[in-house]
């Protein structure tokens, strides 16, 4: 078979050979992955659309940034590294371009006044609280460690001493931070409505009964990280959409049919 000239995947008028798949599993599996693919291609061919090109500049940065990554600190590395897999060094900036593109189309899809409005429409979203948590196996005994810390116990002591969940007891019970998203309903309630230094529970969850420390709460602010976090969620909805409108032929995985 010529990998050279067979198509893996082709999205309107851009094409994934079979060889430079083959190139991306030798790379990293992940970037062989279909969806990565797809949505490779799919920059390429918006780009094409908006009449948008891959910063120089940006190109050097992401391939520094992956020869740093994979240990390729001279040029002697990198060309046995590259020879390895069968590639050359434009197939390896060639790999970079796609999530160049991204970046870019992402900055040219959604507007500063675009992340403003759906902060202020959606703020609450991205509040953030820091907690601890006591894990136990029984409702009772959940209720008992609660009793005890409202009396004065050390929270963090109790955490230590009773807690059944491994990845925090040692801690003190200490979980981090959270968003509303990242619990249930009716604990992002309780949490999210009361004041740091609260204890709150028992929540019976699958992994037990769950005793609740909020440490602090953070109201979100939309500072430079929370910007880009929501430009990427919107930027996730107009790629959805972008891509529902192309023609996509999976070649590779068609070969066995008819």
């Amino acid at each position: 078979m010529d990998t050279a000239n067979t198509f893996a995947l082709r999205i309107n008028h851009r094409a994934m050979t079979l060889k430079q798949l083959l190139q991306r599993l030798l790379v990293d599996a992940s970037l062989a992955a279909v969806s990565r693919c797809k949505e490779d291609l799919t920059m390429e061919c918006w780009a094409d659309t908006l009449g948008l090109t891959a910063d120089t500049a940006a190109l050097q940065s992401a391939v520094n940034r992956f020869r740093r990554d994979n240990g390729l600190f001279t040029t002697a590395q990198t060309g046995e590294w590259l020879e390895r897999r069968s590639m050359s060094l434009d197939d390896l900036v060639a790999l970079q371009k796609p999530q160049v593109l991204r970046a870019a189309l992402a900055r040219h899809t959604i507007s500063d006044e675009d992340i403003h409005r759906h902060f202020l429409e959606n703020a609450s979203r991205y509040d953030l609280a820091e907690i601890s948590i006591i894990v136990t196996s029984e409702h009772g005994v959940a209720q008992e460690l609660l009793f005890r810390v409202e009396e004065g116990s050390d929270f963090h002591a109790l955490a230590r001493e009773y807690s059944m969940d491994d990845t925090t007891a040692k801690a003190g019970g200490y979980m981090g931070f959270v968003g509303r998203e990242d619990v249930e309903p009716e604990t992002a309630a309780a949490v999210f409505n009361t004041e740091p230094g609260s204890v709150l529970g028992p929540f019976e969850r699958k992994r037990g009964h769950i005793v609740l420390l909020v440490e602090e709460l953070y109201p979100a602010e939309l500072n430079e990280a929370l910007k880009e976090k929501i430009r990427e969620e919107l930027f996730l909805y107009k790629l959805e959409a972008y891509q529902r409108t192309l023609e996509i032929h999976e070649d590779l995985w068609s070969l066995g049919e008819g």
